[in-house]
């Protein structure tokens, strides 16, 4: 009798299909969760709890993490949820050796080189002036207070652990593809959670301006701009793929996150102009026009829209918070202008009076690099960004350009937003969108090397 399915059929049918159905299975998850949960943290604690089991087991078992990266991105989104939830989360601290154990058994079977390329001695030049912030300005309780210390070991050592993992981990151009379709899918999460919220709201009140505020505006936002130039990727494959960008600018618009709606219409342009750039196919190069012609016309209309209902650009009021704590960090530069206030200060409390858990942020990335970090830390931080912006222009005409894009969606929302200075997910997802895009330049991997070939895709 003969067979209904060849086993070697449905295993290349299961090679060919099971990462986009794991993918598509977990963000819905993640999007009921959130819906359904209506963003209450006891009742996302257990969902989030198994995920980060789910990410310790993984560790163990895999040799490669590819896909375990959209768990973390999905855990992420999650937590945006969970806001002043310190107290809730810190009885489940006996999670963390756990998590340090796997991560170290992980490390044990990866068998790690000392492999360094062109954003290594940038990012620890960034990693020593985060961690020197405040000397010789705030007190030593204030520096080794714990959320100061998890914040400086998050951003300095950190970032250096992460980079010397991905540098082993990610290889190969699937890492690349896989990355890219995990953030695409990251964003649809995103995006479909705020229309979920949104919609309903707009449905009564039939205006963007007077729709109702979220604590998790402002983090949705900088997830959609990072994920937004991702879907540049599939509309390679179908130019009916602008439409994700589309989708993840309407759900910017409706977020009620002023700098997210300040910073849409600008992504979406670059995405489309992108897409175009890197476009091969000469009637996909049409549809690519086509789309670019439209997303300019939307974020003018956008800009237009906002100016009129004093949305987006009230951020620029003379008497908004943000606009105090860049005139603070001005001074707080004067007064220790080698190394700022670091992340430990905590005379922003008047202005801005975060959390339990969180730092007194600048809320502005210039403001947090001047009066945080002072000269050595502007002096590390333009370092970095000269070298990502040689990187980017390096790979300018490869798929890879659209992570250096991502990182763009970050450094845009980062102006208005701590951004950049989370290290979970923002910092983290910035070092591994550079490291994916050094293996891809004639930039020198060892810094000690005049050039190098390609790396080893082994």
């Amino acid at each position: 009798m003969k067979r209904i399915l060849d086993p070697k059929e449905l295993g290349a049918c299961v090679k060919r299909h099971g990462p986009t159905l794991y993918r598509v299975l977990l963000s819905v998850l993640t999007v009921l969760v959130a819906v359904l949960t209506r963003g209450d943290t006891e009742r996302i604690a257990p969902f989030a709890i198994a995920m980060v089991i789910a990410l310790c087991i993984g560790l163990v078992l895999l040799r490669r993490t590819r896909y375990l990266t959209l768990i973390f991105l999905e855990l992420s989104l999650l937590l945006i949820f969970c806001y002043d939830s310190f107290s809730f989360f810190i009885e489940y601290v006996w999670l963390l050796p756990i998590a340090v154990v796997a991560l170290t058994v992980h490390l044990v079977r990866l068998c790690p080189r000392f492999s360094f390329g062109a954003s290594f001695l940038p990012l620890a030049a960034v990693a020593l002036a985060t961690m020197l912030g405040g000397v010789g300005m705030i007190g030593a309780g204030d520096y080794f207070r714990p959320a100061s210390l998890v914040f400086m070991i998050g951003l300095g050592p950190g970032l250096l652990l992460c980079y010397w993992i991905l540098k082993n981990e990610a290889r190969e151009d699937a890492d690349e593809e896989a990355l890219l379709s995990d953030l695409c899918f990251w964003g649809m999460s995103a995006a479909l959670i705020v229309f979920a919220y949104m919609l309903p709201a707009l449905w009564e009140v039939r205006a963007f301006h007077l729709l109702p505020s979220v604590q998790w505006s402002n983090n949705v936002s900088t997830m959609l701009l990072i994920a937004m130039p991702a879907t540049v990727c599939w509309a390679h494959k179908q130019s009916a793929g602008y439409l994700l960008a589309f989708g993840m600018f309407g759900a910017l618009m409706l977020s009620g996150s002023r700098g997210g709606q300040l910073f849409a219409g600008v992504e979406l342009v670059i995405c489309c102009v992108a897409g175009r750039m890197t476009e091969r196919d000469p009637v996909k190069k049409i549809w690519a026009e086509m789309f670019c012609a439209y997303a300019v016309m939307v974020a003018v209309y956008a800009g237009v829209l906002m100016a009129v209902n004093g949305g987006a650009f009230g951020i620029y009021n003379p008497e908004e918070v943000r606009w105090k704590l860049v005139e603070r960090s001005f001074a707080n530069f004067r007064e220790n202008p080698l190394f700022g206030s670091g992340l430990g200060y905590l005379g922003n409390a008047d202005l801005y009076d975060g959390k339990a858990g969180t730092i007194n942020w600048y809320h502005c990335f210039p403001a947090q690099v001047l009066g945080g970090l002072g000269i050595f830390g502007v002096l590390a931080w333009g370092w970095q960004l000269i070298n990502r912006l040689r990187l980017s222009i390096a790979v300018r005409k490869d798929s890879v350009f659209l992570l250096a894009l991502c990182y763009l969606g970050l450094l845009l929302m980062s102006m208005v937003n701590p951004g950049e200075f989370c290290p979970i997910p923002y910092a983290y997802l910035a070092v591994f969108f550079f490291v994916m895009t050094e293996r891809k330049t004639a930039i020198a991997t060892n810094p000690f090397q005049k050039k190098h070939s390609h790396e080893e895709t082994a």
